[in-house]
């Protein structure tokens, strides 16, 4: 027998904490829509100095570069 929780509703979003300021980032597998791509954003977001990513998908690679740094700017 299955027991269903009830559903539950999405937390609010919570903004950086500046807990990545003036720290490099490395994360592989970053340029799809998954965890990589999550962390990624998080780190710029948490005040990451430079974030490094990489993919195996170089056109997803370079749509991801290209849309991270108008958000967060290209010097990161």
């Amino acid at each position: 027998m299955t027991t269903h929780r009830p559903e539950q509703p999405t937390p609010d979003y919570v903004a950086g904490h500046d807990l990545l300021v003036g720290k490099v980032v490395v994360v592989t597998a970053a340029a799809g829509a998954g965890i990589g791509a999550a962390v990624v954003r998080r780190a710029l977001e948490e005040g990451a100095k430079a974030v490094v990513f990489s993919d195996t998908h170089a056109r997803r690679l370079a749509e991801a570069e290209e849309t991270l740094a108008a958000e967060f700017g290209a010097e990161r």
